[in-house]
């Protein structure tokens, strides 16, 4: 996601129709196993989401993913995000195709997941082979997001990191205090201790301007993650400094974020962004 995020309360009783806006998550469902054969698989597929989600440590991320796909090599959901991290343009175009042959055995629940990362894997194709996507495409990616993990969610509330990427396409398809007000209601007291709802509502409130509230979730943050190796921390100071135009300042912070893990592309993509500012 962007800094434009992607990255409920009117519209939230909209979306939500008639479910009311309570917290969602129980601790007693039990875990979720996206069509996974055995619980290594399982394992490892969420370890890769709170390497990159919770920690940006795209690397370990990526292993992660690649450690699940090797547990189960007819693992569907955890190959699309191989397809998804990869930085192989050749391997994505391959996992692409398998995938769009291999879909239909997925569940209905892992379906809506699947239709949102082989969309991201054909933007991804276009963007590493130059190639201009009309702005329709965007418009319906967005609305797919949207509209796939909200049914995915509502059915499997303990699934953190969907609901995290729910509250994400929220950000695109509308703005920054629609993100922030889904945070209130949605994810439990549990889910919000998490290191990725801490740093996304500090990226959030630093986007609308509020930049006291942004440093203090990002001092949470740091309290959360007191591991001075771990990008996270150093990434969500350099998007609040970039807010707030300190550019010197969060190229520091970027700099770090990147020399801790070298394949975090959100944070290279930042870089980048500031490098041109100043320059």
């Amino acid at each position: 996601m962007t800094m434009k995020y992607f990255s409920l309360c009117t519209f939230l009783i909209f979306l939500f129709s008639c479910q009311g806006p309570t917290q969602m998550a129980s601790t007693e469902a039990p875990v979720y196993a996206y069509g996974a054969k055995n619980d290594s698989a399982v394992y490892y597929f969420n370890k890769g989401w709170e390497y990159i989600m919770d920690y940006g440590q795209w690397t370990l991320s990526e292993e992660a993913f690649r450690k699940a796909v090797d547990k189960d090599s007819t693992f569907i959901i955890g190959k699309s995000l191989v397809g998804k991290i990869t930085r192989d343009l050749e391997e994505r175009l391959q996992l692409l195709e398998e995938l769009q042959k291999e879909k239909q055995l997925a569940s209905e629940d892992d379906q809506l997941l699947l239709e949102i990362t082989l969309k991201t894997m054909e933007l991804f194709n276009a963007r590493d082979q130059g190639l201009q996507l009309e702005p329709a495409f965007y418009e319906a990616f967005t609305d797919l997001g949207v509209e796939n993990y909200r049914k995915f969610v509502h059915k499997h509330p303990n699934e953190s990191y969907m609901l995290a990427e729910y509250i994400e396409f929220l950000s695109a398809k509308h703005d920054s205090q629609v993100a922030l007000d889904s945070i209130q209601i949605l994810p439990s007291p549990e889910q919000k201790a998490l290191p990725f709802f801490i740093s996304y509502q500090a990226a959030l409130e630093a986007d609308l301007g509020r930049y006291d509230t942004a440093l203090a979730l990002a001092r949470q943050l740091d309290e959360t993650i007191p591991d001075s190796h771990i990008p996270a921390p150093y990434y969500v100071y350099a998007q609040i400094y970039s807010a707030m135009d300190s550019l010197q300042l969060a190229k520091k912070y970027v700099d770090k974020a990147v020399q801790l893990d070298s394949n975090h592309m959100i944070a290279k993509r930042l870089q980048q962004n500031l490098e041109k500012k100043l320059n």
